[in-house]
């Protein structure tokens, strides 16, 4: 049922779906110019590969002038872990204010067409969003997402409870104060899109926008520091 359902809300056809390509890398040295892992960072298990590739490797990528770690691997054939690590020049106080003003969110969350928040007499939140997978196909993600807040682990999760575009969408932003009063802030997320959706497209779609995500946190929670 949530397979039809995906098919009935996209009117765009796709054809021709296929996996993504995992690059190589072969020799001793492969590995010695690359970055701290960040699953080592963030202390995440490292997916096995699943007999068609080599475990995924980490990337540093640079959002402007903000350095991301990022991680991008294959849990089986559909579903992925996305993971990613950026410092922020703000206490994680000021940081964890800033990720839970759900109102706020579409500031730094790309690709955001609608977003609404509701808290219900227990005070639990949930966010609705419309986000842009791809503005030329046409392809939208609508998700119903309940936050689950972890103030003494300084734990937020964004955990999918209904909608169309993922059948499987677990995200998490886990903040370590630093003893510089900067603040380590990680994110991470399972996810299994819908089979209609390219799979490709999807990966290049997270590949692009986690970083661009994190880094618009960081941004953002240091502008306001200043204000």
């Amino acid at each position: 049922m949530r397979t039809l359902a995906c098919v009935v809300m996209l009117s765009y056809p796709v054809w021709g779906l296929r996996f993504g390509h995992v690059p190589h890398h072969s020799g001793p040295h492969a590995f010695s110019s690359r970055s701290a892992s960040p699953e080592m960072l963030l202390q995440l298990p490292r997916s096995e590969p699943w007999g068609w590739g080599p475990a995924a490797q980490p990337e540093l990528i640079y959002e402007g002038r903000t350095k991301i770690n990022f991680l991008m691997e294959t849990i089986h054939l559909t579903k992925r872990r996305v993971s990613g690590s950026v410092t922020v020049d703000a206490p994680a106080q000021e940081v964890w204010a800033c990720l839970t003003d759900y109102e706020r969110h579409p500031e730094f969350i790309p690709s955001i067409v609608s977003h609404s928040v509701s808290r219900d007499v227990r005070g639990q939140v949930t966010v609705e969003q419309v986000s842009l997978l791809s503005r030329k196909m046409n392809l939208r993600t609508q998700m119903k997402l309940l936050a689950i807040e972890d103030v003494e682990k300084l734990e937020l999760q964004m955990r999918r409870l209904s909608g169309h575009g993922f059948l499987e969408f677990d995200g998490q932003y886990s903040l370590v104060p630093r003893s510089d009063g900067k603040t380590a802030l990680s994110y991470s997320v399972e996810l299994v899109p819908c089979p209609i959706f390219p799979l490709p497209l999807v990966e290049r779609k997270i590949r692009k926008e986690v970083p661009k995500m994190l880094a618009a946190v960081a941004a953002t929670c240091a502008a306001r520091r200043r204000e």
